[in-house]
């Protein structure tokens, strides 16, 4: 099982689904770990076909109880020619059938499942999905990827849409690319996901941002991974120090396990 990112205190599921007051409050961080990055490009999206209490950065997932799979998107599409990466915390205990993160396109019904308990992000081939489990699945096809994972975990999905790779991080730790066929055609729009059959499973984005696929980037992705060391004296030249900022959530997954 993958090792916590940090030692905060999060409630139990019992704890949660007995708490009579605001949810949001039992369910901080107190380490500052959620607040990593540079701001956020979009927030997920309140939809009355999903059973699902959604914030700006929050999805708390059946409320009440579950009988089915819930899926959320994001507000915004992730433009096509541009490279996106964002993280989500799971702040309640994972549990139940299936809880997933994950990517989809315009023509994933979000609430074809509410009646059906299924691991609805890579049913088909419109949504591409990773479990806490450690299995990845799209077009219906589960694969082993990863090893299992559950609360106060930080999921982060880099997802390269110029070349139409997916890669998924778990604490930062990258886990290899696992799919290299989303597609890059900007009339296909693609939506950041997370689907839950968990009574009460609760996931907060941290961070995301969006930035144009330039030979710079390149630059710094190619440095970053081949002599990870070279950036640090980078970032003492004044000019490279402001270029290398833009490129903050490469710097910070270097930072953690470079």
């Amino acid at each position: 099982m993958a090792h916590r990112i940090c030692d905060c205190c999060f409630p139990t599921a019992k704890e949660i689904e007995h708490y009579r007051g605001d949810i949001p409050d039992i369910l901080e961080c107190q380490c500052g770990a959620n607040e990593a990055g540079n701001g956020y490009s979009w927030q997920w999206e309140a939809s009355e076909e999903s059973v699902t209490v959604v914030t700006d950065r929050e999805v708390f997932f059946h409320p009440t109880k579950s009988k089915g799979s819930a899926i959320v998107k994001g507000k915004q599409s992730l433009d096509p020619g541009m490279l996106h990466y964002w993280e989500m915390r799971a702040i309640s205990p994972l549990l139940g059938p299936e809880v997933m993160f994950g990517i989809g396109t315009q023509n994933v019904n979000l609430g074809e499942y509410a009646n059906i308990s299924v691991s609805a992000l890579g049913i088909n081939d419109q949504s591409w999905g990773f479990s806490y489990s450690g299995r990845i699945q799209h077009s219906g096809e589960q694969l082993p990827y990863w090893h299992n994972f559950s609360q106060n975990c930080l999921v982060g999905v880099y997802l390269d849409r110029s070349r139409g790779h997916l890669e998924f991080y778990l604490n930062r730790k990258g886990l290899g690319v696992a799919y290299t066929n989303v597609p890059v055609d900007p009339n296909v729009k693609i939506y950041p996901m997370v689907c839950s059959t968990a009574a009460g499973s609760a996931i907060r984005l941290i961070n995301c941002t969006s930035v144009q696929d330039t030979l710079q980037l390149r630059s710094f992705q190619a440095l970053a991974r081949k002599q990870p060391d070279q950036v640090a004296i980078l970032l003492q030249i004044p000019g490279f120090k402001a270029i290398c900022k833009s490129f903050w959530f490469l710097y910070l997954l270097l930072h953690y396990f470079g």
